[in-house]
């Protein structure tokens, strides 16, 4: 089906487009958002609507956190009937690092981020491994925890990527 060969596209090219061409990068989310909701869904579905409501929690004007949590939870509810696990990176970091870290306590995105990180790696998703334990460090030491102990964490992290050949 030409309608999933282009959500995979869209998929590989939406995490290099948000750090270089952010127009680009919301375009294509909400193409996706649209494909799903006029062809059907898909696996990159999830990932599509997880997007769509980090974009909701971050970029409107209004700040719908509440909205864009309720679509965050729909998605993460696709990645589990759809058994979409290949794409449960790029979920959780959207969802646990754009959404709930503004409607519960940072410390509840630790556990899914770090998640993020493990299942990047298990399935060669490097890039979301990166941003996940990327933002795992950062929300560790936004929390409150003792910065030595952030900081064994940023300096174990930073060698397991460098193992990969990815920076931190």
């Amino acid at each position: 089906n030409h309608k999933i060969a282009a959500m995979r596209l869209m998929y590989g090219l939406s995490l290099g487009c948000f750090f270089v061409r952010r127009d680009i990068f919301v375009w294509l989310i909400s193409k996706m958002v649209q494909i799903s909701i006029s062809d059907g869904i898909c696996k990159e579905s999830a990932f599509a609507f997880a997007t769509f409501s980090a974009l909701m929690a971050t970029v409107d004007v209004n700040l719908d956190v509440i909205s864009a949590s309720r679509m965050g939870k729909l998605s993460l509810r696709l990645l589990e009937t759809l058994q979409a696990e290949e794409y449960s990176a790029g979920i959780h970091f959207a969802v646990y690092f754009f959404i709930q870290t503004r409607v519960d306590h940072f410390r509840k995105s630790l556990q899914p981020l770090k998640q993020a990180y493990n299942v990047g790696l298990r399935f060669g998703e490097m890039h979301y491994a990166v941003v996940a334990i990327r933002q795992f460090c950062l929300i560790s030491f936004h929390s409150g925890e003792n910065l030595m102990i952030v900081l064994e964490k940023i300096q174990y992290y930073e060698e397991k990527m460098k193992e990969h050949k990815q920076e931190i």
